[in-house]
């Protein structure tokens, strides 16, 4: 599974408090303890998560290939991508592909793809709910 690194500062008490539970053999790791806590807030919050990824086109990793934007575009069509979670554009796509073939792409968690393509894409990339009807 890939992960990303995320910063986060907590007061020494905080910190202190991850390190008992780690001493005490009740997580692995400091990094353990945090993603319990956040799979705790995540159960907590289950409808309103449910409500929000109802319309994501994927709930996890995507991958956009030049090949999937070549076939949209056949199709007559543009995409429009909303992901919770990883999204990548391949190498091989182009600005000029990209910007023909997607509409808009909306993303929650983490996004990279070659710097020129993100640049053309810039003002159709939201990562936020900002405008988001459904919820």
């Amino acid at each position: 599974m890939e992960t990303e690194k995320v910063c986060v500062n907590l007061s020494a008490a905080e910190l202190g408090t991850l390190d008992v539970l780690v001493s005490q053999g009740l997580y692995t790791s400091r990094s353990d303890v945090i993603r319990a806590g956040i799979r705790a807030v995540h159960e907590r919050h289950e409808p309103e998560f449910r409500r929000a990824i109802d319309h994501a086109t994927c709930v996890g990793m995507m991958i956009i290939l030049k090949r999937d934007l070549e076939h949209t575009l056949r199709e007559g069509k543009r995409m429009k991508v909303f992901v919770v979670g990883i999204l990548r554009i391949e190498s091989s796509v182009t600005p000029e592909l990209a910007d023909e073939a997607i509409e808009s792409i909306q993303v929650l968690g983490s996004f990279r793809g070659p710097a020129p393509v993100l640049q053309r894409l810039e003002g159709r990339i939201s990562r936020n709910l900002e405008g988001a009807n459904w919820l």
